[in-house]
């Protein structure tokens, strides 16, 4: 029983991770595109998501608190341990699928806002400072000795 529920876990658990890699995949589309409301609709859904992922993981810890993949091996007949070898090693290449996919994200939204921020400092005008200004006191001109005779 323990490994029957123990493999319903998993597979529900590969199946959310299979909806957010393709959120994932739907969001490098959406910010090689620029497309803000979409990235907006995709991260709600990628919300929901994680959602249901948390409530996978309460269910787990309900079920097998103390109890890790390796013990469930230990008890497991061969063909429901096959299962779980399977579903363990499916998880953790769509875990690294999904780390490295987070990561192109991630660089894309970074490149995406330094283009907003060059753009904004484009339009922003650069002050420099006035050389010539009332406040800047000409040291010829403050004295009262000219430098030429104007006599002569």
């Amino acid at each position: 029983m323990e490994t029957a529920h123990m493999i319903s876990l998993l597979e529900r658990l590969f199946k959310s991770h299979e909806d957010l890699m393709s959120l994932g995949e739907r969001k490098t589309e959406v910010l090689k595109l620029g497309d803000m409301k979409s990235l907006d609709v995709l991260l709600k859904e990628e919300d929901l998501q994680v959602k249901k992922l948390q409530i996978i993981e309460k269910e787990r810890m309900l079920k097998f608190a103390n109890v890790t993949l390796s013990d469930v091996l230990e008890q497991a007949e061969e063909p429901e341990k096959e299962r779980l070898l399977v579903l363990q090693n499916r998880l953790i290449e769509m875990y690294e699928s999904l780390k490295n996919r987070n990561q192109l994200n991630q660089e894309l939204l970074e490149q995406s806002l330094q283009y907003v921020n060059m753009s904004l400092s484009m339009f922003q005008p650069q002050y420099e400072p006035d050389l010539y200004s009332k406040n800047i006191t000409d040291e010829y001109s403050s004295n009262s000795i000219s430098l030429f005779d104007s006599k002569a």
